[in-house]
């Protein structure tokens, strides 16, 4: 592996941005982090220390004007979401390194401009639902088939989700919540897929598909990712669309996640995509463990501007014929989370990664979304068996 001389800007210095960092470390990168943090893991790992909000994009900017730099600044990336993103491509820009215009990534921030956007070049997106309603008489009911989903314009993990089964759920909703702050969509049924890849001079490079199984109505809670997908025949139409989402938002350089809804008809319906890396322990765990595939090695490479052509993973590494991410949840009487369980594998599965996601003792009964998630194991099968049977026996044998 070639070293480099020069020095990468990692905004953020989380748990979840250690995997960049060193990335950069091992080429022999200096590493600027960024976090407003000081106990942030990622700031032992680096060479200077910037403590800002990742947010605050104009002060780390003028704070890298005061950096002393021996080293040429080769690139900047980050694992975070939202705005963060935002933020690597005004630096980018501002700094002259390779990375998204920020019209781009601002567009993203904003589910409902996004989804016109896309759907103008074609792209299936879930049917926006009409938010002016009329005033309802004796004999005239609301032309609107539920159920329907509301839910934030912007955010993530699944937060502020809300599932409307009748006329007088979306009245009461839309007077206590903000049209302006919530999409109003057709609830959309079919398989769930996670898309990851780069886009590299406006071109998409199609990584990995892995199938996504959520807790469904209402909540749509994520516990389960597993590879490889039973739906790797659409890998072409996928990478279809993915390039057509890459056009139409005019994204150049940097990674990309897209969430996808297969239905019985075969259609892909785009639910959600970002230029961000992607959450869930997909490129960290479940890719390198099951394809052996080192997703941060990539997108070094693609962030400071080296040649690389990523491939489409589909053979394991180690023979394994199923790998998943399993999350847990509490059970239905637990206000407050105890100690791990550990998970005990049967012949010829094995556990290659478990975290406990909330601290023991803390109280689970506010909280929401994905954020009600109290642990998460990364495991594999080399046995001969369906996914979905090999997945009921895990869900079984976690059950509280």
């Amino acid at each position: 592996m070639k070293q480099l001389n020069g020095s990468y800007l990692s905004i953020g210095a989380g748990e979840n941005q250690i995997p960049l960092i060193r990335a950069a470390k091992l080429r022999g990168l200096k590493v600027i982090a960024v976090d407003t943090n000081p106990m942030a893991p990622g700031l032992n790992e680096c060479d200077i220390k910037i403590l800002e909000s990742t947010h605050e994009y104009r002060k780390i900017l003028h704070a890298m004007s005061k950096v002393p730099l021996p080293y040429k600044l080769l690139g900047v990336g980050s694992r975070s979401f939202g705005k963060a993103v935002f933020t690597v491509s005004y630096l980018a820009e501002k700094l002259k390194l390779r990375g998204n215009p920020r019209e781009s990534t601002n567009l993203f921030l904003d589910k409902e401009k996004c989804k016109q956007t896309v759907s103008k070049y074609g792209i299936p997106v879930p049917a926006a639902v009409n938010t002016n309603l009329p005033v309802k008489t004796k004999d005239k009911k609301l032309d609107i088939v539920f159920p329907i989903i509301a839910k934030p314009k912007s955010g993530s993990g699944k937060k502020g989700i809300t599932v409307l089964e009748s006329e007088v759920e979306l009245k009461k909703f839309t007077k206590l919540k903000s049209n302006d702050s919530f999409l109003l969509e057709a609830y959309t049924t079919g398989d769930e897929v996670t898309v990851l890849g780069f886009v590299i001079n406006k071109r998409f490079y199609l990584i990995s598909i892995t199938d996504k199984i959520t807790t469904g109505v209402p909540e749509f809670i994520e516990i389960v990712h597993i590879a490889p997908s039973a739906h790797i025949d659409m890998a072409g139409e996928l990478k279809m669309i993915c390039q057509s989402i890459v056009t139409a938002t005019k994204l150049k350089t940097g990674p990309f996640v897209a969430e996808f809804k297969i239905t019985k008809n075969g259609e892909c319906i785009l639910m959600e995509a970002a230029p961000e890396v992607g959450g869930e322990y997909l490129a960290d765990q479940l890719l390198p463990n099951h394809y052996g595939y080192d997703y941060f090695k990539d997108l070094l490479s693609v962030t400071i501007g080296e040649k690389t052509r990523p491939e489409f993973l589909k053979q394991s590494k180690n023979g394994c014929n199923h790998s998943a991410i399993v999350f847990t949840l509490p059970g239905p009487k637990q206000k407050k989370m105890g100690e791990m369980v550990p998970f005990t594998p049967k012949p010829f599965e094995s556990v290659f990664f478990t975290k406990q996601l909330v601290e023991t003792g803390v109280n689970l009964e506010k909280r929401e979304g994905n954020h009600k998630r109290t642990s998460v194991m990364g495991m594999s099968t080399k046995q001969s068996i369906p996914a979905k049977e090999w997945l009921e026996s895990i869900l079984n044998r976690l059950e509280p």
